[in-house]
């Protein structure tokens, strides 16, 4: 060993050699297995997630009826200026013939006109209600309260009505208790329905009349979504209690009814069915017809009869409709504009059968139709008819065909292609050896199986379908290779049988034994918590874990070596250093010995 190797500088180089030595022999080859190991573990992530969205389409490939990938539809009309048509997954390929007569319409209500400026002259709080239809022969019921200060011209009156109307909600206010009179009931279930979804509620009460209002307010607001119970207090005497009601959204009714127990329904005064806020069913507004008089309108929200405006009528004691002409009650007056002052009523008067303006009306291939709305859903299953423009009698019949959508069912086709390719392209190329590195799936029986079925599968005929019909992916103009899968390689073709032969083409892919089905069958094993591809995603990094650990292991041996001879190479260092001084007194001596 040359003296320079053991100067400090000399001991680094010789431990650092020592060191880089020790890991090329020792650690690298473990970093390359550990590497190998994470990177098969990536590898199963992303194939993991690959086949989990092709599971996915897979699963609505399956699907059969009206929610097969294979039963879109679309519908054209033959003039778009009188109805346009839509065809969903649920219809049936069919033609009809169409004239619209008649357009639904909102119900409209009009005041009569009165001069803007001049002072009405009523004044404090009224009430008023307003009913109109539910479509199924029952009533939406709103009571609407609007106050006065007797200074209102009649402009600011219909203003005033008119706000009312358009902000109000569902209120139900119970009848005064005396707060502190004892409540001798017992328990009591009463039912809430707001639009259709029912909810009881129970109370025991055993104390006052204020504690099992506390009590309803409680479970109320703690059950029933959209309901605000509230207490008020000193109304209208000190000393009194009542329980108000207020539904939150103006397009939700409220109905309350006894249950069991005691009524304390009937005892509060709080029964109410069809409830709703009058801005729910109703708008109003105002307009100057001529520029020195206001009018005040009222429309129903909902086209057609089945939702016209029943009844528009003040409350005993109340005059606010009345002092603009519209106290009408049941009564179904024509609006004339033709008297001075106009006579309010309505717009569209007559509600019968044959000659009411209010439904939409059509003859469907023959046959006198009425419906409440422009958009009408129920006359063949799937298919709904949007109405446009009344015809005249010059005006060609519309034709309206439904037919299965060939681009919508193309495009499902093409997704299932991407996904397909996307599991067998992944596993594929990371088998393969590309410039001498081997992908991470190289002899994977896992990744080998996966390539071997989806293969299979583009060959092989499918089973259970009848002799004659389609049952190979090639007779789709769909083709395979072994380097970019599925493609569709001739679109005609598949165009051809997707237009012609639909069902054929279904029953290849979601019939029992159809291509979903097997795929889906053969893929649900590799995934989940215990699947194939999750145990072997664990065992690849429990050894890349081992490894790892392993590794450290090796290295901690390395460098306690190194510093056992780091220790060495110091102790001979400082022996040199001793020699080389020891040298250097006895030739300093000799020196002076000869002088």
């Amino acid at each position: 060993m040359a003296i320079e190797s053991l100067t400090t500088s000399g001991i680094n180089n010789l431990i650092s050699s020592y060191i880089d030595s020790e890991n090329r022999k020792l650690v690298t080859p473990l970093k390359t297995r550990k590497t190998k190991y994470s990177n098969l573990s990536t590898a199963y992530s992303t194939l993991s997630s690959k086949l989990t969205s092709f599971k996915s389409l897979l699963t609505n490939f399956k699907l059969t009826g009206g929610d097969s990938r294979f039963a879109y539809k679309k519908a054209f009309s033959s003039n778009i200026n009188f109805l346009t048509a839509a065809g969903s997954t649920t219809a049936s390929s069919g033609a009809y013939d169409i004239r619209v007569n008649q357009l639904a319409k909102n119900d409209v209500a009009l005041s009569t006109n009165l001069l803007s400026s001049t002072a009405n002259g009523i004044t404090g709080t009224h009430s008023f209600k307003i009913l109109t239809g539910d479509s199924a022969d029952g009533e939406f019921v709103s009571n609407i309260e609007v106050t006065f200060d007797g200074t209102e011209t009649n402009q600011e009156v219909m203003e005033n009505i008119r706000n009312a109307i358009n902000a109000d909600q569902a209120v139900v206010t119970s009848s005064a208790k005396t707060a502190s009179a004892s409540y001798s009931g017992g328990t009591s279930t009463f039912i809430i329905d707001v639009n259709g979804m029912e909810e009881s509620i129970t109370v025991n009460g055993g104390g006052t009349y204020e504690e099992l209002i506390d009590e309803v307010i409680s479970r109320v607001n703690e059950n029933i979504d959209g309901v605000t119970a509230e207490k008020v207090s000193d109304s209208p005497s000190a000393g009194d209690v009542k329980i108000k009601f207020t539904v939150n959204d103006t397009s939700k009714y409220i109905s309350i009814s006894h249950g069991s127990g005691f009524d304390l329904v009937t005892d509060l005064g709080v029964s109410v069915t069809k409830e709703k806020g009058a801005a729910g069913i109703v708008t109003s507004s105002t307009f100057n017809p001529d520029g020195s008089n206001t009018q005040l309108s009222i429309n129903s929200k909902t086209t057609g009869l089945d939702y016209r405006i029943k009844e528009l009528s003040d409350v005993i004691g109340s005059t606010a409709l009345s002092a603009i002409g519209l106290n009408l009650g049941a009564s179904r007056p024509a609006y004339d504009q033709n008297q001075d002052p106009d006579t309010a009523g309505f717009v569209y008067s007559d509600i019968t059968s044959a000659n009411n303006q209010l439904n939409s009306k059509i003859d469907f291939n023959g046959l006198n139709i009425q419906r409440n709305s422009n958009s009408i859903q129920d006359l063949s299953p799937g298919v709904t008819f949007d109405l446009k423009g009344v015809m005249q009698a010059s005006d060609t019949t519309v034709s309206v065909s439904v037919e299965n959508d060939v681009s919508e069912v193309k495009k499902q086709i093409e997704d299932f292609i991407t996904k397909f390719n996307d599991v067998y392209k992944y596993a594929k190329e990371n088998s393969s050896v590309n410039s001498g590195n081997r992908g991470a799936f190289y002899s994977n029986a896992n990744a080998a199986k996966i390539i071997s079925e989806l293969t299979s599968l583009t060959y092989t005929q499918i089973e259970g379908i009848q002799t004659g019909n389609l049952s190979y992916l090639t007779q789709l103009g769909i083709s395979f290779s072994t380097s970019n899968g599925l493609s569709i390689s001739e679109p005609t073709v598949l165009t051809e049988k997707l237009t012609n032969n639909m069902d054929q083409v279904e029953e290849m892919f979601n019939s029992t034994n159809g291509i979903a089905n097997k795929l889906y069958d053969f893929v649900n094993p590799y995934l989940g918590v215990e699947g194939y591809i999750a145990q072997a995603q664990d065992s690849a990094d429990d050894g890349a874990s081992y490894l790892g650990d392993k590794i450290t292991s090796v290295q901690s041996r390395i460098d306690k070596r190194a510093l056992v001879l780091r220790n060495k190479y110091e102790r001979l260092q400082a022996q040199l250093a001793a020699m080389m001084s020891s040298q250097s007194l006895i030739a300093s001596l000799s020196g002076n010995f000869f002088q």
